[in-house]
C-alpha cells in the first residue's frame, strides 16, 4: 500500500483510539464489518471511498481537497487545534463498571435497562467525568460487585442507573456557562444634553 494511504489509516486509527472508541463500536456506527475495519487499520485491504467517508465521520473527521500549496496552513492549523484538545482519559472507574455491567446475570434486571444503562457508560468513556461524577460511578461498580454473590436489588439497580444516566446527560451536553447578565442597554444618571 502506497505511503500516503499508510499515513490516512494511521490517521484514522489514531482518532478512534483517542476517543476511546473500539473497532466494533465504530462499525456499529458505520456498519462496516469489524473484521474489515481491522483490515484497514493494518493496512491490509484498500477502501471504498463510501467507507472511508464514513468512517472519518463517525470519528469526527471531514475529508476535504486541499491545494498542495495550502497544505502548510492547513497542516499549521490541525497542530494548533490538536494542541488545544485536551487528551481523554479512560478512568479506570469507568472501564471496571463496563466489566460489571457485563457480568450481570441475565434477567437480574429488564434487558432494556440494562442495555440503555450499558450504553450510557460505555458514552462515558469517551467523556471526563469529575471527581463526583467518578464517585458515584465507583459505587454503581461496588454495588454490583457485592450483588454479583446475591440477587440484585432492581430499585437499587435502577436508582444507580438514572444516577449514571444524569452525569452522562450532563457531560454530553453541558449547559450554557453562567454569564452575568447584562441589559441591552442602559439609561444614564446624567444627560448631558440637557
Amino acid at each position: 500500500m502506497a505511503y500516503a494511504t499508510d499515513q490516512v489509516f494511521s490517521a484514522l486509527k489514531s482518532a478512534r483510539e483517542n476517543q476511546a472508541i473500539s473497532q466494533r463500536e465504530l462499525s456499529a456506527k458505520t456498519g462496516i464489518p469489524q473484521a474489515q475495519i481491522s483490515r484497514l487499520e493494518g493496512g491490509a485491504v484498500d477502501i471504498r471511498l463510501s467507507s472511508f467517508v464514513a468512517l472519518a465521520r463517525a470519528l469526527d473527521l471531514e475529508i476535504v481537497l486541499v491545494p498542495r500549496s495550502a497544505m502548510p496552513a492547513v497542516e499549521s492549523i490541525v497542530r494548533q487545534t490538536q494542541r488545544r484538545a485536551p487528551p481523554r482519559v479512560v478512568p479506570a472507574a469507568v472501564a471496571h463498571l463496563v466489566r460489571a455491567l457485563q457480568g450481570v446475570r441475565p434477567g437480574a434486571v429488564p434487558t432494556a435497562l440494562w442495555e440503555q444503562t450499558l450504553g450510557h457508560v460505555r458514552m462515558l468513556e469517551r467523556l471526563q467525568p469529575d471527581a463526583d461524577q467518578l464517585a458515584a460511578i465507583v459505587a454503581f461498580g461496588r454495588f454490583l460487585q457485592r450483588a454479583a454473590a446475591t440477587d440484585i436489588d432492581p430499585a437499587a439497580f435502577v436508582a444507580h442507573a438514572k444516577a449514571i444516566e444524569q452525569i452522562r446527560n450532563k457531560l454530553a451536553q453541558p449547559g450554557p456557562a453562567a454569564r452575568p447578565q447584562v441589559p441591552a442597554y442602559a439609561l444614564d444618571d446624567e444627560d448631558d444634553d440637557a
